[in-house]
């Protein structure tokens, strides 16, 4: 059990000394960057008031800059850019398309005008068909209004009292007299 007991002691000074390690890191890091801060302010004030005492400007010393490292005003570098921009971008969409192209390739394009002449051909064809329908004639109603049976219900048999069975049917009505 000696053992378990100093094996347990060792992890918590070791733990103890890494957490204040980790601290007193944190704290230099931060004392650090305030420090590094205040100098590049400083060098920053300092290289301001050099180019001011030989009368030169910030935009002055980036285009004097941009003239001795490419021999072009930043202007013309700006055009440039853009100009390569443009390039980058349409040579980026090519090689993308090349590199879809070659994953999975297209199937050819069917071509859609036959499809235009089936649709004009089915829609002369009903036109046709329908010019040659025959009109239909309107039904003229009985003048004595429809038929209606003893129940009051509408009947297709002829009522008895409304003269119609006493004319002949086309059913060789002489021989059912």
């Amino acid at each position: 059990m000696d053992e378990v007991k100093a094996m347990t002691r060792a992890g918590e000074n070791v733990g103890r000394a890494v957490g204040t390690g980790i601290r007193s890191a944190r704290i230099g890091a931060a004392r650090a960057g305030r420090a590094g801060m205040a100098m590049s302010k400083t060098a920053a004030a300092r290289a301001e008031y050099e180019l001011a005492h030989r009368g030169i400007d910030t935009d002055e010393l980036q285009e004097l800059i941009a003239r001795k490292a490419t021999g072009m005003s930043r202007k013309q570098l700006a055009k440039r850019r853009r100009k390569a921009q443009k390039q980058f971008a349409r040579n980026a969409e090519i090689a993308r398309r090349e590199l879809a192209s070659r994953i999975a390739p297209e199937a050819r394009r069917r071509r859609k005008w036959p499809w235009v002449l089936l649709v004009l051909a089915g829609v002369a064809a009903a036109g046709v068909a329908l010019s040659r329908r025959p009109e239909e004639l309107p039904v003229a109603e009985a003048e004595d209004g429809p038929r209606h049976g003893a129940d009051g219900r509408h009947s297709p048999v002829p009522a008895q009292g409304d003269g119609r069975a006493d004319r002949p049917t086309s059913l060789g009505s002489e021989y059912q007299r």
